[in-house]
């Protein structure tokens, strides 16, 4: 007998517990979904019980809480477990977060028919990033090669601008003076060419 691969889904939408477990168990006859928990306490509970996880399929907006789904990616990574996030959150920042957490690969919950091919990449150890994260890291990874131009802080003045932040507003955050908060502005302006 083949050993199965062995998933837990971490998702509180009873849609998607349904929807994604149906699938993978329909489509893969050598993925099988162990547990289907709705919460962080419930996904530590399933990984202390289980004798053998492969992969956990985590959704990163649970809604007991925004986003903490990130914080669980982080304590599985820890324990060296192998995390995909399954998310319908196309935000950049998310994204980047995610994988920072320790994420293996990103999957928007649209993309349904991607995850069993991401479960066979996570198990052969080619961590092949799917076309839903890809453009995020892509343009993260040109921004801070960009960043390394900069002083730490003209970064600082720099992120905080892009984030919508008035120098005034930049200026009483970090503790500088209107004046300071403009020479770097105008320097991280200069030297990025913008």
């Amino acid at each position: 007998m083949i050993n199965k691969i062995k998933v837990i889904l971490v998702e509180d939408e009873p849609f998607w517990q349904q929807n994604i477990s149906e699938y993978i168990e329909k489509e893969a006859g050598d993925i099988e979904v162990i547990a289907i928990v709705d919460s962080k306490e419930e996904t530590l509970k399933a990984v202390e019980t289980a004798l053998h996880i492969d992969i956990v399929l985590m959704d990163i907006n649970l809604t007991a809480a925004n986003l903490d789904g990130i914080e669980i990616i982080e304590i599985l990574s820890r324990k060296s477990i192998k995390t995909i996030a399954l998310t319908s959150i196309s935000e950049e920042e998310v994204i980047v977060d995610t994988f920072e957490s320790g994420a293996i690969n990103y999957i928007n919950k649209s993309n349904i028919y991607d995850i069993i091919a991401a479960i066979y990449q996570a198990i052969e150890g080619r961590n092949q990033i799917h076309a839903d994260a890809a453009g995020a890291l892509l343009s993260r990874m040109r921004e801070e090669k960009k960043l390394r131009r900069l002083t730490d802080s003209e970064k600082e003045v720099y992120k905080l601008e892009q984030k919508g932040y008035p120098k005034k507003d930049i200026a009483k955050r970090l503790y500088k003076t209107i004046d300071t908060i403009k020479k770097h502005s105008k320097s991280w302006r200069k030297k990025l060419n913008a």
